[in-house]
């Protein structure tokens, strides 16, 4: 037996990770795998579950693969995925919706505004308030009675996943509700019986071992440990070292997000009023954080229109390498982000995205460059929001796929005006941290995330262009309020 290896399997919107990590953190393995998501009307965001199934399976064969031999050491896995979704499952942890809605589903819209107004908003944090598990319980609840009275457990994507690989299952609060006192008025607006959410996890703990039959699909071991995990998004804040009230990290990935490390939730009010999401982190700590509701999905939308037959990759490259060397601002085109409605502070499902300033003389590059300027002017309001709730004020690290790219890293650091610190690491990272803390590889999560991060590559903030995105900014404020007012 070598050194333990441990493994994060996440599922993100599009496509399930897995990655294998020595104890100092080096990764030695990694492997993915897509699955779609259907958008049937306009609001809608769907995913089949067992799209997830099949996808893991892959990914996992894939790097057991690439460990050879040194699969049979892997110790720990550790969970993470998308949340707010609603997955009902029966007795048997069978999904009894074929397709689920997930994250960006705002379907349960009225529902959600319909407990607002008989319970108020304290529920309000996990998700946008419109896409919020609450809602999306009590839309299931009322459209779908039949299927509501076969239902042991209203389960989120994490907790699926649990009870899928283990047969037991736990919500830990990044992530979903659970069977705790302090869901039992939001249950019981949504005709819900509160012993049907799953029981409490800490995001450190396991949830149950490995089942045999799931061990052979994924090529593992039988009764390996699973951990329960956290959200992806806390996770990918955990893979970056933050842990400490004041640091900050962005996830520039499918979705644009901001999470701050806080040391309290943030009030009621400003969750509501200004799309901010708010749950328990790790011991002690809090997540606030905003999203522009499509980040990188922008580029890729883009890509996939212009890329003449061009692999997604190869297209999404290209556009990245047209732009690069075009001055802040470029030749006046404008973009709004927002392919899936504007996020945090104007919660707004309605809004759609638009381009600005094109003429005849316009072309990819113009159109590229204003995708990735876009998307850092919606994440500098995101930013400015948390400010005013004073977060997010320490270090500022970013992440995702996007932020491969150095030249959206250098625009993101121009227009927020901070410097940025890049790692090579996401929520796989953060999910094998917390597999080591549980199974003790690593003595507690502090330690796990000391010995398993790097140093960042930062980017400053350019002194000629900072400013020049500023006025900029404030241009991209009054277009949108013009077009799509300030809620």
């Amino acid at each position: 037996m070598g050194q333990p290896i441990l493994v994060g399997l996440d599922l993100g919107t599009s496509q399930v990770k897995a990655a294998a990590f020595a104890p100092d953190g080096t990764r030695l393995g990694k492997a993915t795998a897509p699955y779609p998501t259907d958008y049937p009307q306009p609001g809608w965001a769907e995913q089949a579950p067992a799209d997830w199934r099949q996808a893991c399976a892959r990914a996992m064969s894939e790097l057991t693969a690439q460990l050879g031999d040194g699969a049979a050491d892997i110790a720990a896995l550790g969970l993470s995925a998308h949340a707010p979704g609603l997955v009902p499952v029966d007795a048997a942890g069978r999904a009894l919706l074929e397709r689920v809605p997930i994250w960006q589903d705002e379907r349960s819209a009225p529902q959600a505004r319909a407990l607002l107004a008989e319970i108020g908003a304290e529920w309000v944090g996990l998700g946008l308030p419109l896409a919020a598990f609450a809602g999306k319980l009590r839309w299931f609840t009322e459209t779908h009675p039949e299927l509501a009275g076969q239902t042991t457990l209203a389960l989120g994507v994490k907790a699926y996943l649990a009870q899928w690989l283990t047969g037991h299952t736990a919500a830990d609060p990044s992530s979903e509700p659970a069977a705790e006192p302090a869901w039992q008025i939001v249950c019981a607006a949504c005709g819900w019986a509160l012993d049907r959410l799953p029981p409490p996890g800490a995001p450190d703990a396991v949830v149950g071992k490995l089942r045999p039959a799931q061990a052979r699909e994924l090529g593992l071991r039988p009764g390996l440990p699973v951990v329960t995990g956290l959200n992806d998004g806390a996770a990918a804040t955990l893979s970056q070292g933050a842990l400490l009230a004041g640091q900050a990290v962005i996830t520039l990935a499918t979705n644009g997000v901001i999470y701050a490390v806080t040391e309290r939730p943030a009030a009621a009010e400003a969750r509501l009023s200004q799309a901010i999401f708010c749950w328990p982190y790790l011991a002690g700590r809090w997540v606030v954080g905003g999203q522009t509701r499509a980040g990188a999905a922008c580029l890729q939308w883009l890509a996939g229109l212009l890329g003449g037959g061009e692999a997604a990759d190869a297209a999404y490259a290209h556009l990245l390498a047209e732009c690069a060397g075009r001055p802040p601002g470029g030749r006046g085109v404008r973009f709004f982000p927002y392919l899936m409605g504007q996020g945090t502070p104007h919660d707004n499902g309605e809004a759609r995205g638009a381009f600005s300033g094109l003429t005849l003389a316009t072309d990819q590059a113009d159109l590229a460059l204003a995708v990735l300027e876009g998307v850092a002017f919606a994440l500098r309001e995101v930013l400015d929001a948390l400010a005013g709730l004073g977060a997010a004020g320490g270090p500022l690290g970013i992440t995702g796929g996007g932020a491969r790219s150095p030249l959206w890293r250098q625009i993101v650091a121009d227009v927020l005006d901070r410097p940025l610190g890049f790692a090579e690491a996401d929520s796989c990272l953060g999910a094998a941290m917390l597999a080591a803390a549980a199974t003790g590889v690593h003595a507690e999560v502090a330690a796990a995330c000391a010995a398993m991060t790097g140093a960042p590559d930062v980017t400053q903030p350019r002194p000629s262009a900072a400013p020049r995105y500023a006025g900029l900014y404030t241009d991209f404020l009054r277009q949108r309020e013009a077009w799509f007012g300030r809620a």
